[in-house]
């Protein structure tokens, strides 16, 4: 098995197997299992969490468990090639993620797709700053890590259908979120009006901030729907017993969808707040957030 590494645009496309396959046949449309999360990087070690040799087998778990067909990470690093040990423990899936040929890669924000499902046609990235497409560039808060939206368009062979993928990473300074949001939707406003549009990542933004009134209001053109408040039911994870209670308005991790055309069910939205190992501890200090959902 060999590893095949696709420069496009800046962008890595980083799977196993060739990109000379022919394509595979449609299939009948349905659902897919989309997953947002932030696995706290392994530098970022506390005395609240397991070593990162550790995490990456409890993410193993968690990605067997809920099997995504679309995964939005945030906060791997470039050392140790960290999205390859992601692909080992999301077998069949290809990733995409900033990875320029002449210097260090910055997977802070990647994106895993399903390979049997998914086709990749495209895809980028801008940086989230008063300069986009200046890579690495910062602007909108001191300090402030640089920060970007990873995308995607993709064919879902279930359906045959086109569609917009897109993961991102907020930073934590004021007003970073703020003025990171029109930002999104300027740029995810081309593909909206075109395609549906699915919007993932750590936002660093609870339900009611500026940050995600933007993003979820008719501002830039077009609103984006936070999943949650389309579930047809939302559930909590866990491998505590009793079940933890999980606070919702204090979320900041979301899977938005929008786009045209712009009809979306969402079955089922979970928040996974399973322990893991001897001492019981959480494998990041963030849940992951899986959403069920179709569109048409």
């Amino acid at each position: 098995m060999r590893v095949i590494i696709v420069a496009v645009c800046g962008v890595l496309l980083v799977g196993c197997g060739g990109n000379d396959e022919p394509d595979e046949p449609s299939l009948d449309p349905e659902p897919m299992t989309v997953m947002t999360f932030n696995v706290m990087c392994s530098l970022c070690g506390t005395s609240e969490h397991d070593p990162w040799e550790e995490r990456l087998e409890y993410f193993r778990d968690i990605f067997a468990r809920h099997d995504p067909d679309l995964v939005g990470i945030q906060e791997l690093t470039p050392l140790g090639d960290e999205v390859g040990q992601l692909l080992e423990r999301l077998p069949g899936r290809a990733a995409v993620y900033f990875a320029p040929a002449d210097e260090l890669p910055y997977p802070d924000a990647a994106i895993f797709y399903r390979k049997s499902r998914f086709r990749l046609l495209d895809s980028g990235e801008y940086w989230l700053s008063p300069t986009p497409d200046e890579p690495r560039s910062t602007g909108f808060a001191k300090p402030q890590l640089a920060r970007l939206v990873v995308w995607a368009t993709l064919r879902d062979r279930a359906g045959d259908r086109d569609f917009y993928f897109a993961t991102t990473h907020f930073d934590n300074n004021v007003p970073s979120q703020a003025l990171s949001a029109p930002l999104v939707k300027e740029r995810t406003a081309p593909f909206a009006g075109k395609m549906p549009v699915i919007v993932t990542g750590d936002f660093n933004s609870k339900p009611g901030t500026e940050a995600w009134a933007t993003l979820t209001t008719d501002s830039g053109g077009f609103p984006l729907a936070d999943t949650h408040a389309l579930a047809e039911q939302w559930r909590v994870i866990s491998t505590q017993q009793p079940e933890p209670s999980y606070e919702l308005e204090s979320r900041i991790d979301h899977v938005f969808v929008g786009g045209t055309p712009g009809t979306w069910a969402v079955s089922d939205w979970n928040v996974d707040m399973s322990r893991y190992g001897p001492q019981d501890r959480r494998p990041s200090d963030h849940f992951p957030i899986t959403t069920r959902l179709d569109y048409w």
